[in-house]
C-alpha cells in the first residue's frame, strides 16, 4: 500500500456510528457531530478578483449524465471569466485506492458491524468504505488553497462539512436530487430501515455545514427544510445550457411530424403512459413518427408494450450523442415523467424550439408556464397526455406559438451565462456576510 495512505481509517464516521447505535438501541459513547454552518472567520477574508474554485462530487464525474453536464457548464463558465476551477471526484483517486483500499475498508466495516450489531447492511458497508477512502483522498488535496468549495451531491457536502472543521472555508452545496426520499418512494430503500436513518444523517450534516445551498429549483426547499436547512441558506439558480446554434434549414429525415421523447428508460420517466396515450392516436399513424431516445432497464419491457399496442410509428433509438440534431428535426417534445427535479432534456428542448408536453413534477412548472410555453399534464394521466398530443398535432399555429415562447424564456433565463452570473452573486454573499460581521464588531 502507498506510504501516504492511512491504514488505520475508522470503519465509520462517529456521527454515523452514533446514528446506527441509536437505531439498534446500542449504548454509544460517540460524540454528536454538530456542524457550524458557513464557518465565519474572525476577520473578513480579502476579496479576490480571480477566485480558486473547487467543485467536489462523490459521483463518478466525468461520466455522462445531468450532473456531469451541470459541472461542465459551471466549470467552463467560471474558467471563461478567468477564475481557476478544479473538479475532484472518486475517479481522481488512484487505481490502488479504488481496487485495494475501498475493499479493505469494506471488509473492516463488515466485521465491525457484524460484531457490534450481529448483522450487516450491504448498502451501508459499500457507502462507508467509499466515504472513508475518498475523505482521506480529499485531505491530501490542499483544500486550504481554494477560495470557494462547492459540493455537488449530499455525500460530498457531508465529507466537506467534516473536513471544514479545520479548513474554515465557504462551503456551498447543490443537491441534484432527494437521495433518501426518492429511494423510499421508488422502493429502493425501506421506510423505517437502518439505511433510511444512516443516509438521512448524511443529508442532515451536509445541509447544516453549507454556507449556502444553491438549488436548481424551488421544489427542493420543502425537503431541505425538513432536514434542517434555513431560509437564509437557500438560493435557487435554474440550470442553464449552451446549445449549438439553431440551423435555419435542416435536411429532415422525414416529412412527417416528429414527436420525440429523450430520457433514460427507467420507471420514473413515465414512458409506458406515453405509449398508452399514443395507442389512442392511431388515426394519425400516417402523419406522425415518434422517436424515443435513450436506454435503460425498461427498454425490453417498453418495446414489448409498443408491440402489444401495435404502435408501428414508434421507434426506439437507444442511447445517442447527437441530441440537439435530433431535436432540430422534431416538432413536439414529450417528457411524461412521474418524478423529476429540473430535467435537462426539457431545457434543451426549449432551446431547440420544441412544443413541449410534460408533467407537473419538481421544478418543471418554474420554467414551463402551462398553455403558454408548453402543456403540463398530471403525472401518469394518459387521457391528459393523449389530449395534449392530439391538440399539438392538429393545431400548427398554437404548436409554433408555444415553441417560440419556450425558446424566448430559455434564451433569456436558462443559459450558462445567466446561471454563472447568478451563482457568482451567491458566492459574493460570503464576503459580504463576513465584511458586515467585521463592521459590527468594530462598532
Amino acid at each position: 500500500m502507498n506510504d501516504f495512505f492511512p491504514t488505520n481509517l475508522p470503519p465509520f464516521f462517529p456521527d454515523l456510528l452514533q446514528t446506527m447505535d441509536k437505531f439498534y438501541d446500542v449504548s454509544s459513547t460517540n460524540p454528536a457531530f454538530i456542524p457550524s454552518p458557513g464557518f465565519q472567520p474572525a476577520k473578513a477574508p480579502t476579496r479576490k478578483s480571480k477566485l480558486r474554485i473547487l467543485y467536489v462530487t462523490f459521483l463518478r464525474y466525468p461520466n455522462t449524465g445531468g450532473l456531469a453536464h451541470y459541472i461542465n457548464h459551471v466549470k467552463d463558465g467560471f474558467s471563461e471569466l478567468e477564475h481557476h476551477v478544479d473538479v475532484l471526484s472518486p475517479l481522481n483517486m488512484s487505481k490502488e485506492e479504488i481496487e485495494v483500499h475501498i475493499p479493505a475498508q469494506a471488509s473492516k466495516a463488515k466485521e465491525f458491524m457484524n460484531k457490534r450489531y450481529g448483522l450487516i447492511s450491504e448498502k451501508v458497508i459499500k457507502n462507508t468504505s467509499f466515504l472513508t477512502v475518498f475523505s482521506a483522498f480529499l485531505e491530501r488535496q490542499n483544500l486550504k488553497d481554494y477560495d470557494i468549495i462547492h459540493a455537488q451531491d449530499l455525500f460530498a457536502a457531508y465529507l466537506l462539512t467534516h473536513l471544514n472543521q479545520k479548513l474554515h472555508k465557504p462551503i456551498f452545496f447543490t443537491p441534484h436530487g432527494h437521495f433518501t426520499k426518492s429511494r423510499i418512494d421508488f422502493h429502493k430503500m425501506e421506510k423505517g430501515s437502518l439505511e433510511e436513518a444512516y443516509f438521512t444523517e448524511i443529508e442532515r450534516v451536509g445541509i447544516q455545514g453549507a454556507f449556502r445551498i444553491i438549488t436548481i429549483s424551488d421544489s427542493f426547499y420543502t425537503r431541505l427544510k425538513e432536514l434542517g436547512a434555513s431560509d437564509q441558506q437557500l438560493r435557487t439558480v435554474h440550470t442553464g445550457v449552451k446549445p449549438p446554434l439553431l440551423r435555419t434549414s435542416y435536411n429532415k429525415a422525414t416529412n412527417k411530424l416528429i414527436i420525440t421523447c429523450i430520457a433514460r428508460l427507467g420507471p420514473r420517466k413515465g414512458h409506458e403512459f406515453f405509449l398508452q396515450a399514443l395507442s389512442h392516436l392511431k388515426q394519425f399513424e400516417g402523419f406522425i413518427e415518434v422517436w424515443i431516445v435513450g436506454d435503460g432497464v425498461m427498454r425490453e419491457h417498453l418495446e414489448k408494450v409498443r408491440s402489444d399496442l401495435d404502435l408501428s410509428f414508434v421507434t426506439f433509438f437507444g442511447k445517442r450523442h447527437d441530441i440537439f440534431d435530433i431535436l432540430q428535426q422534431s416538432h413536439i417534445y414529450v417528457l411524461p415523467t412521474l418524478n423529476d427535479n429540473l430535467p435537462l432534456s426539457i431545457i434543451e428542448a426549449m432551446h431547440a424550439k420544441q412544443a413541449i408536453i410534460t408533467c407537473e413534477c419538481g421544478g418543471i412548472p418554474e420554467i414551463i408556464t402551462n398553455r403558454h410555453s408548453g402543456i403540463i399534464c398530471k403525472p401518469g394521466n394518459v387521457t391528459e397526455l393523449k389530449q395534449a398530443i392530439e391538440e399539438l398535432i392538429c393545431n400548427d399555429k398554437y404548436r409554433e406559438t408555444i415553441a417560440n415562447q419556450a425558446f424566448e424564456f430559455a434564451t433569456t433565463h436558462l443559459t450558462v451565462d445567466a446561471m454563472i452570473t447568478k451563482i457568482q452573486a451567491v458566492y459574493e454573499e460570503w464576503w459580504k456576510a463576513n465584511t458586515e460581521k467585521e463592521n459590527e464588531c468594530d462598532e
